[in-house]
């Protein structure tokens, strides 16, 4: 079943590169009149840690209480269209009684964009497997998860994380210093290098990086296009002209990305997942790949880690990410770790 067509009005939509948002779970809930009271608890306690995004219904009553507080849709609204221009992390259902082909279309929704369907008790599908219970205040949800991201594993790992880059950070601050001096003094321009990427679920930070270009890089890049080694929206050449001398080194050995250490302290990234891609490169994303930003970015993953990873055809490194979100295990992190070291000491990048 499509759920209908709707088109996201100019100016409303914070988009898939929208605002960071890192503290609120941004959601849309799927209302009628019987269930009223949970969107207007919900707005009522922010200190609940949710904000509405969107509001699906038919209720005329809802609607008129609501269109100045929210994005109002019916119920027939292409929530697929929805979610690829603004950031919502759950879908709340709080409809008395849907149709069996529109449960299955959320229930695939999910599955395909990593976000969280809670639904009231009752209203399960055979495909939704392994829920748990999920509370709003006092409001009980069963919940169908898609992405390990509100797994208590998956936080304690979130949390150690955290922890490990700001200890990591201090201990290796002379070596950064010696880095930051040998940048300084072998080409013109900043030490660090500062980008917008996308997070999770679309919210936009800036990546820190050691400078391993020429100041101008981003204005080259246009020249550079006819050349571009990848089969994706990604940018990829080998021997790019604009890295300077140390710069190829500092990326062969991966030792640019160690100032993303100060990412994920802020909680925009995490030590191991799915690399941040440029605001341009997810808004061409197949609805598919769009699962990959279902997590937080890492500053390693498979991807990262994988024998001569700029020969990896696009899709393959999709797929190897949307495979590390789907099967995601502590085991797997540890191996991708050591992964990593060993690529560093092996100057395996670039």
């Amino acid at each position: 079943m499509e759920l209908g067509k709707a088109k996201v009005k100019k100016g409303q939509s914070n988009g898939i590169t929208g605002r960071r948002g890192y503290n609120l779970r941004k959601v849309m809930i799927i209302i009628d009149d019987q269930n009223s009271a949970i969107l207007e608890k919900i707005n009522e306690h922010r200190e609940w840690g949710y904000q509405i995004i969107y509001v699906l219904t038919d209720s005329t009553a809802l609607k008129a209480e609501y269109q100045h507080r929210s994005r109002i849709y019916p119920l027939a609204a292409n929530i697929r269209s929805l979610l690829r221009h603004d950031i919502v992390d759950d879908i709340v259902c709080c409809v008395s009684s849907l149709t069996e082909s529109y449960m299955h279309e959320l229930a695939l929704i999910s599955l395909q964009f990593g976000v969280s369907l809670m639904l009231l008790p009752g209203n399960e599908t055979a495909e939704m497997k392994n829920m748990h219970y999920r509370y709003i205040g006092s409001f009980a949800f069963r919940t169908f998860e898609t992405t390990p991201r509100n797994n208590l594993a998956y936080s304690i790992k979130t949390g150690l994380e955290m922890a490990f880059a700001a200890c990591a950070l201090i201990v290796l601050s002379p070596f950064l210093l010696l880095i930051s001096l040998i940048i300084k003094l072998t080409s013109a321009g900043p030490v660090i290098f500062k980008q917008q990427r996308v997070g999770l679920r679309g919210r936009n930070f800036y990546i820190y990086k050691f400078r391993t270009m020429v100041t101008n890089a981003e204005r080259l890049k246009a020249a550079l296009m006819e050349y571009n080694e990848s089969d994706g929206p990604a940018f990829k050449i080998k021997n790019d002209p604009r890295i300077t001398t140390f710069g190829r080194f500092l990326r062969k050995t991966g030792i640019d990305e160690i100032p993303q250490l100060y990412n994920v302290m802020r909680g925009e990234m995490v030590l191991i997942g799915p690399r941040p891609m440029l605001p341009s490169e997810v808004s061409v994303y197949e609805e598919w790949q769009l699962k990959r930003i279902s997590v937080k970015p890492g500053i390693t993953c498979s991807w990262q880690v994988h024998p001569n990873r700029n020969k990896v055809a696009f899709e393959q490194w999709m797929k190897l990410d949307r495979d590390y979100v789907e099967n995601w295990s502590a085991k797997t992190d540890v191996k991708l770790f050591f992964k990593t070291i060993k690529s560093i000491f092996a100057a395996g990048g670039l």
